[in-house]
């Protein structure tokens, strides 16, 4: 009986491990880069009349989605969706869920649904603009924010800055024109 009671538990963390090993081996490794942020989306500064768009209690964040790696050693292949990445915040002691929604695709390189076949790496992707939800946008300005996904069940999705210690410039306003110069 008390070898029984021992057995299960060992049982178990061998099965637990088992499992998260088997769920790394088929990981897609999502590289971006956090090249700006603005308060302001102003879509044509030479126009009349003259249109912006706000950010209003946030910021404009854009990320660059630089490439893909899907060569796990059990890789199969993976489905990017650019609407699964989103951002975290904290406004008023809670955590917010920011998911890309400003949509200037019509003005600048925006990321597209892409399927990155299993040992491949897919490159230049595009780009996405969230707007990050702040109690102080002012302190947004050079916020490194960290991009998350939406992994559907089956998927294993690590996401690296790259470079990690680069904060965003801080552009007054965003332009179609700044906004695609950026490197």
């Amino acid at each position: 009986m008390g070898r029984e009671i021992l057995r299960a538990p060992a049982v178990l963390l061998a099965a637990m491990a088992g499992l998260g090993l088997g769920a790394c081996s088929n990981t897609a490794t999502i590289h971006y880069k956090q090249p700006a942020s603005c308060y302001i989306f102003d879509s044509d500064p030479t126009g009349s009349p003259h249109t912006t768009t706000s950010a209003g209690n946030g910021m404009f964040e854009f990320f660059d989605i630089t490439s893909i790696e899907n060569k796990a050693s059990g890789a199969k292949d993976f489905n990017f969706m650019p609407n699964k990445l989103f951002a975290n915040s904290t406004v008023g002691g809670n955590t917010v869920n920011n998911a890309p929604g400003a949509s200037f695709s019509f003005l600048i390189q925006t990321a597209q649904p892409k399927l990155i076949p299993k040992g491949t790496t897919v490159n230049g992707l595009g780009r996405i603009v969230i707007n990050v939800a702040a109690d102080d946008p002012q302190t947004e300005k050079t916020a490194k924010t960290n991009l998350l996904y939406k992994s559907a069940q089956g998927e294993s999705v690590l996401l690296v800055r790259d470079p990690p210690d680069n904060p965003p410039q801080f552009l007054d306003p965003c332009t179609p024109t700044n906004v695609n110069a950026l490197n």
